[in-house]
């Protein structure tokens, strides 16, 4: 009952001050519920259900004032307690992933607090950031500041211990050690530029370009990172080409500067929507966990490699196709195959390849049904062959 009267008081505060202020406040969102099996290949397979809730308030001001926060109602799984991951998002699982302010001055927009930070889905997707931002807006330009904020608190406490147990032979023995602890604190400040132009309906560009302060006391992990990506139309036909670079000790001290890179080809014929990605990752560059397929990459519960790169230097490709079968009913199908230089961590072998596809019925506006299933073949020695699937049932508003 106490949880119910403090979403209702935020929410009642909320529609106050809209009032008193003159605001004018949105309320959107989204609900799912999902069935999910997944069998890695290695150890038991697992079947979850979950769930959540989440709304969105956009509030805007007469004198150009805005405020953007989501809040999220027991996102979690079935059966794991009523609060579900209670404690790492909130004592009652009603939570906010970002919140944010701000106000526009003509075509300069200012803005603070707890932003969704996405830039592709191949460099930086579903982040968020305590941020401070300049945007200028001016026709098709956009050019963006930013500054982001981290705080590292970590330290591990030198303490004499004592292990008894066994040796190889069955032998009662005692080990007396020490544990080796080390401190790992200071702030992170990442300072950033962001470019987008769009130079007409055919041709668009967007850069980011971020350099990290790593104020910690070790590692140092300072440098830059940056991706660039463009987009093309013409007779139909789509591309996207994206190239990103990671200075080396932004990842770990010392190690090589990493390159990653894709090309996307996409066009509509009647009712099919082929797509053809092409790319690869160097030095042990990874992509974000968006970026990808069902099996590998994108970010869902089918997938099994989350993230392109993983395991070694990559070259992939993968082909998919959208039909839509009528005004409710689509179906996708795709094929990816990966090559891999093994780094030994390359679960799935070198050349792991991917089957998979996806059914979605609009039942009717803002109501849908979604079924997706994928198998991943291994020629590692480590797993076998991976099979995934969910069902899923949405509501949007």
């Amino acid at each position: 009952m106490k949880k119910v009267i403090c979403v209702a008081a935020a929410f009642m505060m909320v529609a106050g001050v809209a009032t008193v202020a003159s605001a004018e406040v949105d309320l959107s969102g989204d609900a799912r519920t999902r069935l999910r099996f997944n069998d890695k290949g290695i150890g038991d397979s697992v079947t979850k259900w979950d769930s959540r809730v989440r709304v969105k308030v956009n509030a805007s001001t007469e004198g150009g004032g805005y405020v953007k926060a989501r809040v999220r109602f027991l996102d979690g799984t079935w059966g794991t307690g009523g609060d579900y991951t209670a404690g790492a998002k909130g004592d009652y699982n009603v939570w906010s992933d970002y919140a944010f302010l701000g106000f526009k001055v003509g075509n300069v927009d200012i803005a603070g607090g707890k932003m969704p930070i996405a830039f592709s889905p191949w460099f930086l997707d579903d982040e968020r950031a305590d941020r401070f931002r300049i945007l200028y807006k001016q026709g098709g330009l956009a050019l963006a500041f930013t500054y982001d904020k981290k705080i590292y608190e970590y330290a591990t406490t030198y303490t004499d211990v004592t292990w008894s147990g066994q040796d190889s032979q069955g032998n009662l023995i005692d080990v007396v050690g020490q544990i080796i602890g080390s401190t790992y604190e200071g702030d992170k400040d990442v300072w950033g530029v962001t470019y987008r132009q769009k130079f007409s309906d055919a041709f668009n560009a967007n850069v980011r370009v971020v350099y990290v302060a790593d104020n910690s006391i070790t590692p140092d992990k300072s440098g830059i990172k940056g991706s660039a990506n463009f987009g093309m139309s013409f007779g139909g036909n789509n591309i996207i080409i994206e190239q990103s670079y990671k200075e080396g000790d932004t990842v770990m001290v010392g190690a090589d500067d990493q390159y990653g890179g894709y090309a996307e080809w996409n066009a509509t014929f009647g009712s099919v929507t082929p797509t053809v990605r092409v790319g690869y990752t160097m030095d042990g560059f990874t992509t974000d966990q968006t970026f990808g397929w069902l099996m590998i990459g994108g970010d869902v519960p089918t997938t099994n490699i989350s993230r392109v790169g993983m395991g070694g230097d990559t070259i992939f490709v993968g082909a998919s196709s959208k039909f839509q079968a009528s005004e409710k009913l689509s179906f996708t199908g795709n094929l990816v195959f990966m090559d891999i230089d093994d780094n030994g961590t390359a679960v799935y072998g070198e050349n792991p390849f991917e089957v998979s596809g996806q059914a979605k019925y609009q039942i009717g506006k803002g109501v849908s049904l979604l079924a997706r299933a994928g198998y991943l073949a291994s020629d590692g020695d480590l797993v076998d062959d991976a099979f995934s699937a969910y069902g899923q049932m949405a509501v949007s508003f």
